[in-house]
């Protein structure tokens, strides 16, 4: 054997051992190199604490994928279906608003930052409008405070007495 042939087949035999490394040797995703990641930063923990006092009847749930608040329109094919879905299921929202009494989406809430992106913004907030979703977006102009997040919960979904919106404390 040459070093023409050799060399090849050495590298060939890298990348697979390199593969399987990254591949947990055959068992699964538990083998995977990972660790731990805080869930929420600190403004994302404050500005939670806000919307629960601007909404007690609620229940919050932070970092919830797209995928399990949306799914694509009945009648698409397979295909068809899964490339809508990849479009958005690992994309995800800050904060869920949840009636704890019926399950019922109330509010889908956005903590902007500088890194948003304004017109990405906005096609997000058009997708889950599709969807029948209200976003709250906290601009990233205005550090939260539990009277901004008040005040922003309360002009997006109007102070009226309907039934069908979050009461404000």
């Amino acid at each position: 054997m040459t070093w023409g042939t050799l060399i090849p087949i050495l590298l060939l035999l890298a990348i697979v051992m390199v593969a399987m490394q990254f591949a947990g040797k055959g068992k699964g995703i538990g083998g995977l190199p990972v660790e731990p990641t805080a869930l929420m930063t600190d403004m994302e923990r404050r500005t939670i604490g806000y919307i629960e006092q601007a909404i007690p009847t609620a229940r919050i749930h932070a970092q919830v994928s797209m995928g399990a608040l949306l799914r694509p329109k009945s009648g698409l094919d397979k295909s068809a279906r899964q490339i809508t879905r990849n479009r958005f299921s690992s994309k995800r929202v800050d904060f869920v608003v949840e009636d704890r009494a019926s399950g019922r989406i109330m509010l889908l809430i956005e903590l902007d930052d500088r890194t948003h992106d304004a017109a990405k913004d906005r096609d997000r907030d058009r997708l889950t409008a599709r969807a029948g979703y209200t976003t709250v977006r906290l601009p990233a102009s205005e550090r939260p405070t539990a009277e901004s997040v008040r005040r922003h919960i309360g002009n997006a979904i109007g102070t009226g007495s309907d039934s069908h919106q979050p009461a404000l404390a």
